[in-house]
């Protein structure tokens, strides 16, 4: 993905955000849980963060694939320069062959990316072909049960997502982050109807299908992110291929 070659670095400092460290990753790693002695498949892995962290929590195996190799270049380098084991290849997460019987696929902002139903239902197939039965995807998302006033800019966490009108599916969701350092990144992501969502992932073969709503570490102060947590601009997701599949 060429856009993301070109903002990678950005894109990558933008993980240290406040919003992103105290409630994208909470949210997402509370879905995943204990890792230790499993294998992820990290869906999107961008520059591998989150692939890095599940292995430093004591997953077994992890993979990340990404269509950007500017974002699979950062995340390999990471890996030179402290190894944990983790492999990378660029490749469409719409599209995995040869990579099976994982029992977590975590999926940080992949499923948004799908800009009608079809696209997303290639998504949900690659993720349920690559576990095993009785394994789970987790991820996070862009929020699609947002309601449309919500969508706007955040002065206090460097943040403005807005979406195109009139809002159908496949609408452009516009986000725009200004990092820690560098440059301001700006991408565009799309709506599905949280009902497609379902539909969807059902038809694949998914079963227990939520979204969940973001929230800040148990045991943390919500209040500086009162105002973000409202009709949050995020949320989990969370699946299950049944056992018997």
């Amino acid at each position: 993905m060429a856009e993301y070659d070109a903002i990678a670095d950005e894109y990558a400092a933008s993980k240290q955000l406040p919003w992103r460290l105290h409630v994208e990753q909470p949210t997402l790693f509370g879905l995943i849980g204990d890792v230790r002695g499993k294998s992820v498949l990290d869906l999107a892995c961008g520059d591998g963060i989150y692939a890095r962290t599940l292995a430093d929590r004591g997953a077994t195996r992890v993979h990340g694939v990404d269509l950007s190799a500017g974002m699979i270049e950062l995340a390999r380098r990471a890996e030179a320069a402290r190894s944990r084991g983790i492999t990378y290849s660029v490749c469409d997460a719409s599209d995995v062959r040869g990579l099976e019987g994982f029992d977590v696929v975590m999926a940080a902002y992949l499923f948004n990316y799908a800009q009608d139903r079809a696209q997303l239902r290639r998504m949900a197939e690659s993720a349920f072909r690559s576990l095993r039965p009785g394994g789970r995807l987790c991820g996070v998302n862009d929020n699609p049960r947002t309601a449309p006033a919500r969508y706007r800019y955040y002065p206090e966490f460097s943040f403005v997502r807005y979406i195109e009108k009139p809002q159908r599916e496949g609408s452009a969701i516009t986000w725009a982050i200004q990092p820690p350092t560098g440059e301001p990144c700006m991408f565009d992501n799309f709506w599905i109807a949280p009902e497609t969502y379902r539909e969807v992932f059902e038809q694949v073969g998914f079963t227990e299908f939520r979204f969940v709503d973001a929230h800040v570490a148990p045991g943390a102060d919500p209040a500086p992110f009162s105002d973000f947590l409202e009709d949050c601009p995020i949320c989990g997701i969370s699946a299950v291929r049944p056992a018997d599949s």
